[in-house]
Order: structure tokens, then sequence, then C-alpha cells
């Protein structure tokens, strides 16, 4: 991109940002995060190549406490560690915002499952999970075409 591109699409993402935080729960999702990475270097992380480890279809009525669990543990985290969170969706418009426009946030693997409360939320389309190293991925996304049903996807670095 150029720089009046990157400058455009910079004032872009702060907008969105601006949009989320109006939205109490994405609020405070965001403020607990310990720094939030935009694009470009967010689209380098979340567009990394992985090889598939385990792929599960459900629906968002069965993705339950010990789905969770299962997710937590295959981070195998210690309290303290981070883990990497992108978020599409969530905002009334976010089918029409390109993806690139939504940044990364760095959490502690600890509140991982506050984010996993997003997937009841409205608006969502995907959630993605990276451990502290980007060596593995956990992708929970909607089914194309289907409002319930979720596509889990567990990959390890190529």
């Amino acid at each position: 991109m150029t720089t009046l591109e990157d400058k455009i699409f910079t004032l872009k993402q702060n907008h969105l940002m601006k949009k989320m935080k109006e939205i109490h729960f994405l609020n405070n999702l965001i403020s607990d995060s310990e720094k939030t990475i935009p694009y470009p270097l967010s689209c380098e992380i979340i567009n990394r190549t992985f090889t598939p480890y385990r792929n599960i279809e459900l629906s968002k009525e069965n993705f339950s406490l010990s789905i969770k669990n299962e997710i937590l543990n295959f981070f195998a985290p210690e309290e303290n560690d981070i883990a990497y969170v992108y978020f599409y969706g969530g905002i009334n418009d976010s089918a029409e915002i390109p993806i690139e426009l939504f940044p990364l946030f760095i959490i502690k693997i600890k509140n991982i499952c506050n984010w996993l409360e997003l997937i009841n939320k409205p608006n969502f389309y995907c959630l993605k999970l990276f451990s502290n190293k980007i060596d593995k991925v956990i992708d929970i996304s909607l089914l194309d075409n289907e409002e319930d049903v979720l596509s889990i996807s567990i990959g390890l670095n190529a």
C-alpha cells in the first residue's frame, strides 16, 4: 500500500475500534487486552499457514465447557501467558467491513473464556486464538450460510 492508502486504512481501523468500543461487551474485552496489534502486522499473523490438526463442526448450543477446557488445554498455558486473539464481527455492519480492518489483540490466556463468550453474541463470524509463540491456532467460525453451526479448526505451525 502507498502511504496515503496506509493512512486511510489506519483511519478506518480507528473508526472501527471506536464502533467496537461503543458495544459494552466488546469494550470490556478490548479494555482487558494487554495490547492491540493493528494492520499490517495483524494480517501477517492472521494469514499464517497452519497444518490442520483437528476439525469439528457443531452447533453453537453444543459449544460447551468441555470444549472451552480443551481449547485452554491445547495451549497448555501458565496463567500469565499471553495469547493473540482475532475477532471478526460484533457490530451490525461487520459483514460489510474488510476483515483486515479488525485488529489483533494480545490477552492473558486466563481471559480466553471471556472471548469465547463472543460466539453467542449477535453478528459473530470468526474468532481465532493463537498461542504466545504463534505456533498453534484455533479458528472458530460460523459455517457459510449457517447461523448456529460452528466450524472449529485446530492447527499447528506449517
